[in-house]
């Protein structure tokens, strides 16, 4: 076996790079248009299972817990309040990445990948943070539905992301609802996310979760998050 000398690892400049806790761990898929080009649209179920579920085994399965994760789309963030592996960032990131592609692959029967990026943040900058994901939640679902009303409609991909790019959000939500949709009826999981945390021992995936910024939301967050410090 061929030993690796000291000069070689000096070449890596950022194995040394820690993170304080509490920080973010998010991940997102590369390349999920493509996988996700036969699923139901604008939302397919059975994805969003496959997400949650992986999101649970990283709970059971990774090692060093996070208090809670956050998902929507093709992106999972995990609140961690201790860090793992000392904060060495290329390590989370790395690890993260690679269990989170794997579970998800297994869920999916077909090979898919992520990247992850460790956010250090205050520990009153969690709820601001999750808030600032719903809010992206949010978004997306209303263009989801707008993009795919007006492939429906007949128009092609760029046609259809052209129109978009020239219409406010509350136009689109207009547009929506004039072909019998509205946005504020659709499944919770779609307009607000889904969260996933230990709750009496067992992790538990949240598909109705309130809107972070009521009153009901920041409880909920204080619960997750105080449980998770004790």
């Amino acid at each position: 076996m061929q030993r690796i000398s000291a000069k070689s690892t000096s070449w890596e400049i950022y194995s040394g790079l820690c993170a304080r806790a509490p920080l973010i761990v998010r991940a997102d898929g590369r390349g999920f248009k493509k996988v996700l080009e036969k699923s139901s649209k604008p939302y397919d179920i059975d994805f969003a299972r496959a997400m949650v579920s992986a999101a649970q085994k990283f709970f059971l399965h990774f090692g060093p817990q996070p208090a809670l994760a956050f998902t929507f789309s093709d992106e999972i963030s995990l609140v961690f309040l201790k860090c793992p592996f000392a904060g060495r960032v290329e390590k989370i990131d790395s690890l993260a990445a690679g269990f989170l592609s794997a579970a998800i692959s297994l869920e999916l029967h077909r090979l898919v990948s992520l990247d992850c990026r460790t956010i250090p943040l205050c520990l009153e900058e969690i709820g601001s943070y999750l808030m600032e994901r719903q809010d992206e939640t949010w978004r997306n679902h209303v263009f989801s539905y707008g993009f795919f009303l007006l492939l429906e409609e007949g128009l092609n991909e760029t046609q259809a992301m052209d129109k978009l790019r020239g219409l406010k959000e509350n136009e689109i939500h207009e547009l929506v609802f004039q072909k019998g949709i509205n946005l504020a009826k659709t499944p919770a999981w779609q307009r607000r996310g889904i969260m996933v945390y230990r709750e009496e021992g067992q992790v538990t995936a949240n598909w109705d979760i309130p809107l972070l910024s009521t009153k009901e939301g920041k409880t909920l967050l204080m619960k997750i998050l105080g449980q998770s410090k004790s």
